[in-house]
């Protein structure tokens, strides 16, 4: 008796569709939930500098880099102007990046506007969490799967950069695209997210300078063609729209970096050791420079995991490099923070799963705990405290992991071993 094969049809059965449906109402539902939800939060200045700047760019053909800004935006934030100690809000985002707001701008209403982009926001922190643990290649028992998003989405600080609605999460998102890209060769797509993440440099430069270094060594002009067409693509239109925005912008940055707001290692230091914690602080950096400029030379000729892994300890090292920062900043390192997990679960296999949770634990309750009982009670220095411990985590976890995560895997000594 002879079997006739049939392939499988092509065409949706009725089940499929109801699956559809049944998706689709669950992802408006769920939408509409967290836009209810997001209308309750306060803050939000990091949104509303932007909103703000193409609004009053807009409607009433103002400098999007003057005065006029801060005011408003403090006037949203505060309820008036505001205080010492207060982020005054000044804009800081080249024009040309700030034409991505204008669709979001076309709201009238800040407060739906806000709720929506933060909607955004929260999707891009999912996704960011989900393509963090791809990156890393991690067979992973299925419970981290739902383990790791949850960590990424109710750690401190990425609940801080919901609340201010930072854009940092979209640029982490970029970030871990980007390396997406390059690892599959799809070099111009690479180039045209690099385009786009040039701004916010205390979060990302040496992440990005890594990458232009590689893509030279490794003569992949296609990831040049694609930044450069993009950029052109961006700037002309910018130009078009505001001739003269480069001074302003210039003027707005300058000013921006005078404001005593965020933290850097030379005022933590300096709070530390009154005499001598500038020089400290110089010494960390230098040291700091030093590591990076190693491992960026071992990395710019060396295989994707090397990379990827001297990628994610320049995230971890920016912070610490000196330039003033913010708390909801440190968000993007879920992507290290992703590579220190899977690295320590797949390496200690007879302990990695108690290991690994236990420094997910970490990494989610410290911060709380400092946050709820250790700011009130000591003020700033717990604060910096708060601020330190993530970056110090990551790098120093990402030079525990470096053996194994720059090795190729499953090698027969790291096959002996968790036998």
């Amino acid at each position: 008796m002879s079997v006739t094969f049939q392939p499988p049809s092509k065409s949706f059965t009725a089940r499929d569709y109801q699956f559809i449906a049944l998706v689709s109402f669950l992802v408006v539902a769920v939408s509409i939930a967290l836009v209810i939800a997001n209308l309750t939060l306060k803050d939000g200045g990091d949104f509303y500098v932007h909103w703000v700047s193409v609004r009053i760019f807009q409607n009433d053909r103002l400098d999007p880099y003057s005065g006029e800004v801060p005011a408003r935006v403090q006037q949203l934030v505060y309820g008036g102007p505001a205080a010492a100690g207060d982020e005054p809000y000044i804009l800081d985002t080249p024009f040309h990046i700030l034409l991505l707001y204008f669709p979001i701008a076309l709201l009238p209403d800040p407060l739906l506007a806000r709720a929506i982009f933060t909607l955004i926001l929260e999707l891009a922190l999912f996704a960011l969490a989900i393509i963090s643990l791809r990156l890393t290649d991690w067979e992973m028992p299925i419970p981290f799967y739902i383990l790791f998003p949850l960590i990424a989405i109710f750690n401190f600080y990425t609940f801080q950069a919901i609340y201010e609605a930072s854009p940092v999460l979209l640029l982490g998102l970029i970030y871990a695209e980007i390396l997406v890209a390059l690892r599959a060769e799809m070099d111009e797509i690479a180039g045209a997210f690099i385009a786009v993440s040039f701004y916010h440099w205390e979060v990302g430069a040496p992440f990005l300078v890594l990458i232009a270094l590689r893509m030279y060594y490794e003569k992949r002009t296609r990831v040049f063609a694609g930044f450069f067409m993009a950029s052109l693509i961006l700037l002309v239109v910018s130009f078009m729209a505001y001739p003269n925005w480069l001074v302003p912008f210039f003027r707005a940055t300058i000013n921006n970096i005078k404001v005593d707001f965020g933290f850097n290692v030379h005022s933590i230091f300096t709070r530390i050791w009154p005499t001598f914690g500038g020089t400290f602080a110089w010494l960390f950096i230098g040291l700091l420079v030093v590591a990076l400029g190693y491992e960026w030379s071992a990395a710019r000729s060396g295989d994707f995991r090397r990379f990827y892994w001297a990628a994610c300890l320049s995230l971890a090292a920016a912070p610490l490099l000196g330039f003033r920062t913010e708390m909801e900043n440190l968000a993007v390192l879920i992507i290290p923070l992703a590579l220190i997990f899977a690295i320590v679960h797949d390496r200690w296999h007879k302990i990695g799963n108690f290991l690994t949770i236990l420094l997910m634990l970490l990494v989610l309750t410290l911060p709380w705990a400092l946050y709820l009982f250790a700011v009130p009670r000591f003020g700033i220095i717990a604060e910096e405290g708060l601020f330190l411990f993530l970056p110090l985590f990551t790098f120093i976890g990402l030079y525990w992991i470096r053996w194994w995560a720059i090795r190729p895997p499953r090698i027969l000594s790291d096959i002996a071993s968790r036998l």
